[in-house]
């Protein structure tokens, strides 16, 4: 009987490569606490990987980046993130939100805050998940252009030409890691290019990371240390690291987890 709930799950799975908890539930017709028992052993397995919400099937390359694994992890570290960010926001602030999953977590943060007490506030994004977060409830721009799937994002020619002709206040920017001699990284040259044009184009310049990216450095830099405000990260950051990023004339701010 388990190896045909588990048949069933993975042929579904191959067709749409992607199921909501609740989806898997109707249609094997179990529990939630026993689908998502099925879920932790089939990832242990290695047949598929699980998200916020349900299950997907592996990303075929292990080195490509891949939103649904990257915004699972460290999740409390990047909703304490959100939420110091968001108190660096104005009455009449215009923003920029990039990719990032910590930047999503920000967004969700903000989503609250304007449902439970609105101010004035613009919001610009080439993110679809921002977008779908932030849009019930508060005025928002999706930035268009070639759409890529792994980012959940628009990028290319049509994108970068929109955000040239915008003017932030504030741009907050997520990192997929840091080369601490000089700049933040990311995984290719689409997301730098949109990342440097939103920072040419603002007053301020904030990135949201986790400790854990101080650790690590992507391949491609797009924001050097001279250009950036603030950082915005746990409180388990090392604090020579986090001395040494002052030290650029960075304001450091970090956010209890």
């Amino acid at each position: 009987m388990n190896y045909n709930r588990e048949q069933a799950l993975m042929n579904r799975l191959r067709i749409k490569g992607r199921l909501e908890l609740a989806d898997v539930v109707e249609f094997l017709d179990i529990s939630e606490s026993t689908a998502r028992r099925l879920f932790s052993r089939l990832e242990a397995e290695g047949k598929l990987i699980r998200i916020h919400g349900g299950i997907q099937l592996p990303v075929k390359n292990p080195q490509e980046y891949s939103f649904e694994q990257v915004v699972k992890s460290k999740i409390e570290e990047k909703n304490a993130i959100g939420v110091k960010a968001c108190d660096l926001l104005q009455d009449g602030d215009v923003i920029f939100c990039d990719v990032g999953t910590t930047v999503l977590c920000f967004c969700m943060e903000l989503a609250h805050r304007m449902e439970e007490k609105p101010f004035d506030l613009r919001v610009y994004t080439n993110s679809l998940a921002n977008f779908e977060i932030l849009s019930p409830s508060m005025p928002i721009t999706l930035i268009g252009g070639e759409y890529r799937a792994n980012r959940k994002d628009f990028s290319g020619y049509l994108a970068e030409l929109a955000i040239s002709k915008v003017h932030f206040t504030k741009c907050f920017l997520g990192t997929d890691g840091c080369d601490m001699k000089q700049y933040f990284t990311t995984t290719d040259f689409d997301t730098a290019r949109m990342d440097e044009m939103a920072m040419r184009n603002s007053n301020e310049v904030m990135i949201l990371c986790d400790s854990d990216k101080f650790s690590a450095c992507a391949q491609v830099g797009y924001a050097d240390f001279a250009d950036v405000d603030r950082i915005v990260t746990d409180s388990r950051i090392d604090s020579k690291i986090r001395a040494q990023l002052e030290g650029f004339g960075m304001e450091v701010l970090t956010a209890e987890v």
